[in-house]
């Protein structure tokens, strides 16, 4: 992950919706505070794609996963999230993820 450019607000996002109005609401937050947002219903349809590896994955409403490699952050969004409270949270991880890499290493 590039990790000044995360934290700068240029993080990829895999926005994971099964909902597509819940997910168009998070989906429009993000891109307002300049992420580059990749949405889905599942986890499935994202499978074949050619997107770089994100830097953070959304879950909406799903339970949290880990496959094989996987680099990116996992957050899980309820439907109760507001969508400004779900960017506060991405830049707060991503932060707190930039912090720790800098310290370790």
């Amino acid at each position: 992950m590039n990790t000044a450019a995360a934290t700068a607000g240029l993080a990829r996002i895999l926005l994971i919706a099964d909902d597509p109005t819940l997910g168009q609401n998070y989906r429009g937050a993000l891109e307002v505070a300049g992420y580059d947002v990749t949405q889905a219903e599942s986890f499935v349809d994202v499978l074949g794609t050619a997107m770089p590896d994100p830097d953070v994955i959304v879950l909406c409403e799903l339970a949290v996963f880990a496959y094989p490699g996987q680099a990116g952050l996992v957050i899980r969004a309820t439907d109760r999230m507001m969508p400004d409270d779900l960017v506060a949270e991405v830049q707060r991880r991503l932060a707190l993820q930039a912090t720790l890499l800098t310290t370790v290493g």
